[in-house]
């Protein structure tokens, strides 16, 4: 009977030990998946965030480009803050089915490169969300341990108010650098027993989760007040001066920041305009999407299925080769990925670092990072420079998580942006 038991504590700990090493991201696994967007019903930039009791929907939008329609199921995994399971059934936190099809699909019309377009809607009728906090859409062909891509999303409650703004660092040495979150909690009318144990903060730019701060703890507590005012621990890069942009919703017309196409019967090619480093002592305000991506065609008034795809070339001229590291182009549309799909290589023709990503007609936000081989961390100081009125918009996540409870509540949600939001 001992030894039994032994087995059962050694089966335990290694059950444990593996769903803590699970860690889901937004990431694509399969080669054929292009073009995973998932986003609140009718804003196609937002962050993918339902607010309880309020019917909202969110959209999944994605293309498969080996042309064939496949039964593609999915699922939801609740998650803790840090973005591994909970111990949580799912048929606790999901009101319905466990698991269910993506049914709504369409074919490119008129396409280069012919791809099938699947849509979904969620919640809805299969499945619904029954708890607040976070969690991720697994999507899959056969089996769900072996997804073609995971999503995140968060569904939130309205419980306590956050008061939030952005403001210049105190620290001069990051004044003309940085930006830095400040906020305060008014939590009158909610209980929180011991609010350094129970609550944590999570602080997004640009709804970027690759440099988000996490794990945040309020640094005062007040009378029904909680204060994040962290002389620090809150600054953000202010993310270049403004991101790169071009324009591909015409393959019949030159848009913004393209030099030239080269368009065949089976393939579109696109090439940018070349790229250098962002100059230090100058800046202008342009209006761009903070990263983001649209998917529209000019040509064609069925975005999702007459859009068609681009391999896009980009070239940095840094002056030169770097030592020590690879640039990499990186926005939403890769979801910041520094990775071999990302990683660009130097052309000793034209002298300049190039790459080539396929992509899907619109409107593209993008920029240059260095990632430095020996200790991983990246850099974009070199590549965009820094400054401190750049225009950039926050998101602010707050978690309650009482004593005894399996899983973190997302009590209230803000959105700043640093220029409207300006302390």
């Amino acid at each position: 009977m001992q030894r039994l038991h032994t087995i059962f504590f050694v089966l335990l700990l290694a059950s444990g030990t593996f769903c803590r090493a699970v860690t889901y991201e937004n990431k694509v696994y399969s080669p054929n998946i292009k073009t995973v967007q998932l986003f609140p019903k009718g804003a196609d930039m937002a962050m993918p965030v339902l607010n309880m009791n309020q019917n909202e929907t969110l959209e999944l939008h994605f293309d498969d480009l080996s042309g064939k329609p496949k039964n593609y199921y999915y699922t939801v995994v609740q998650c803790h803050t840090d973005w591994t399971p909970t111990m949580m059934n799912i048929m606790e936190y999901v009101d319905g089915f466990s698991e269910a099809n993506i049914n709504d699909y369409d074919y490119s019309n008129g396409t280069k490169i012919p791809y099938v377009h699947y849509t979904l809607e969620f919640p809805n009728t299969d499945m619904r969300i029954n708890y607040s906090g976070n969690y991720v859409l697994i999507v899959y062909e056969n089996n769900k341990e072996n997804p073609v891509f995971t999503r995140r999303f968060m569904v939130a409650e309205n419980k306590v108010i956050i008061d939030a703004g952005v403001a210049y660092p105190r620290s001069l040495y990051a004044r003309d650098q940085y930006q830095e979150v400040v906020f305060k909690v008014n939590y009158k009318g909610f209980t929180i027993d011991n609010p350094q144990m129970e609550i944590k903060a999570t602080v997004m730019q640009n709804y970027r989760w690759d440099n988000a701060k996490t794990d945040i703890k309020p640094q005062f507590v007040g009378m029904n007040e909680l204060n994040f005012d962290f002389n620090g621990v809150l600054t953000f890069p202010t993310a270049g001066r403004e991101f790169r942009f071009f324009d591909m919703r015409s393959l019949r017309f030159r848009g913004q920041n393209i030099r030239a196409f080269d368009l065949r019967d089976d393939e579109n090619d696109v090439y940018l305009l070349f790229d250098r480093p962002q100059p230090r002592d100058k800046y202008q305000m342009i209006k761009d999407l903070n990263g983001q991506y649209y998917i529209e065609n000019l040509d064609n008034p069925y975005y999702n299925t007459g859009a068609d795809y681009a391999n896009v070339h980009f070239n940095f001229d840094f002056g030169g080769t770097a030592a020590n590291g690879n640039f990499y182009v990186v926005g939403a549309f890769n979801n910041w990925a520094c990775d071999e799909s990302s990683i660009m290589h130097y052309d000793n023709l034209d002298k300049s670092y190039a790459a080539n990503i396929l992509l899907k007609q619109g409107t593209y936000n993008y920029s240059y990072v260095f990632k430095d081989v020996k200790d991983n961390k990246t850099d974009q100081f070199v590549t965009e420079s820094y400054y401190m009125d750049t225009e950039n918009d926050y998101t602010i996540l707050l978690y309650y998580t009482p004593f005894g409870e399996r899983y973190d509540r997302l009590i209230s949600v803000k959105y700043i942006n640093s220029i409207l939001n300006r302390y």
